[in-house]
């Protein structure tokens, strides 16, 4: 977990914890339906992989370029809570747009349109998460899980109802989550300016933008990025997979579910079993779990291990996605200025995002071609995030 002192100097808003918390709920129940179930529903409208994988993968490249946009306007406004009740209305508009009965053309347009008001509430969410750790003592994790929870409740929910409505329904539940999350943003505590001073950053604020250009900063930035590109394959084809093999919607949402637990634990027992370490060890290790998920994932269905099987693989999600994501924030958390906290979640987002958006890409048709044996080529991007997380950590200890 990432905490801080509080400040003796600032008064804390009422249920601080409690009311971001609830806004993370709120934002990732629309992921919780749209990464498992929104390509099932592109297949449902005829879709062809190749095209299925442009429109999940367009839009992160809009989402790299605009997420550091709106966090660098996040870091100049009166609050950032503001900018993330904008965002969150302008989802809920353009969301309404997918019960037009577009064909591959219309859904590509409204899914990057969707992709800067959208993707941006979570980088929006863990800066003044950050905010609260910096300034009034919050645990950090204590209210991210939530988003995770959220997802994993979303993600089972959506599998039931699907089985029982059908893929047409994903677009209602879509729009459904986003209003939700809309409600939500005007929960979040209003905290004001982002401060200059941050207790837990040794580095002067007069050298913020240096911190964020240090090379071993900016090489940890680029392995996470990579580690978090190799779960591109799963993301966009698995659900699709799973269905070819007669793996009804109900098992997908669980086997969704399952990942999710396995994060929920990670979040809840990362301080108590990696909180001493170097955030570049701790990715290290997720980037291990990743090559060996991705590595054992083609091989569950041919050894007849079945359902059982891949419930293991996919509880593997708390090293190699959840323990990645840790280490970036506390990376952020214990290097950047508070005032400069935006800026590093948007540089964060944009090094995943790109990664994530070129990996993606190739996905359709590597899936097109290889199918299940397509996750190889994500073996190789986590052995990559390895070896670049390790340069990182020897960059750190040259500086130190």
């Amino acid at each position: 977990m990432i905490t801080a002192s509080a400040d003796p100097g600032l008064d804390k808003p009422p249920r601080f914890e409690l009311r971001v918390a609830l806004a993370y709920f709120a934002i990732f129940a629309s992921s919780g339906l749209h990464l498992p179930y929104f390509p099932l529903w592109l297949e449902y409208r005829a879709l062809t992989p190749t095209e299925i994988s442009i429109v999940l993968s367009m839009p992160l490249f809009v989402r790299v370029i605009a997420a550091p946009l709106v966090s660098m306007l996040a870091d100049r406004s009166n609050d950032r809570a503001h900018i993330l009740t904008t965002a969150t209305v302008i989802a809920v508009i353009v969301a309404a747009f997918y019960f037009v009965p577009f064909g591959f053309a219309g859904i590509l347009i409204v899914s990057l349109m969707l992709a800067p008001p959208w993707t941006s509430q979570v980088p929006l969410a863990d800066t003044i998460a950050l905010s609260g750790v910096r300034r009034y003592g919050a645990d950090f994790a204590k209210m991210r899980v939530w988003g995770s929870i959220s997802f994993l409740l979303a993600s089972f929910a959506g599998g039931v109802f699907i089985q029982y409505f059908g893929e047409w329904i994903i677009p209602s539940a879509l729009l459904a989550t986003l209003i939700a999350a809309c409600a939500m943003s005007f929960v979040v505590p209003r905290i004001g300016k982002p401060r200059r001073l941050s207790p837990l950053s040794d580095v002067d604020i007069a050298d913020a933008g240096r911190a964020l250009r240090r090379p071993a900063f900016v090489t940890f930035l680029i392995a996470t990025g990579i580690t978090q590109a190799s779960h591109a394959y799963g993301y966009s084809f698995s659900a699709i997979y799973w269905k070819s093999i007669g793996i009804d919607e109900t098992v997908i949402g669980a086997l969704w579910s399952i990942s999710v637990v396995a994060e929920v634990i990670m979040f809840t027992m990362f301080r108590r079993l990696f909180g001493k370490l170097h955030p570049a060890r701790v990715l290290m290790i997720g980037s291990a779990f990743a090559i060996f998920r991705w590595a054992a994932f083609p091989l569950v269905a041919p050894s007849g291990l079945g359902v059982a099987g891949f419930f293991l693989i996919q509880s593997l999600h708390a090293f190699s996605f959840a323990l990645s994501f840790l280490g970036m924030q506390k990376m952020i958390a214990l290097t950047i200025p508070e005032e400069r906290g935006g800026t590093a979640q948007g540089l964060s987002t944009f090094f995943i995002g790109t990664s994530l958006a070129i990996a993606t890409m190739v996905s359709g048709p590597l899936y097109a071609r290889t199918e299940i044996y397509g996750f190889y080529v994500m073996v190789a991007l986590a052995a990559c995030g390895l070896v670049l997380a390790g340069v990182s950590l020897r960059l750190e200890q040259r500086q130190n």
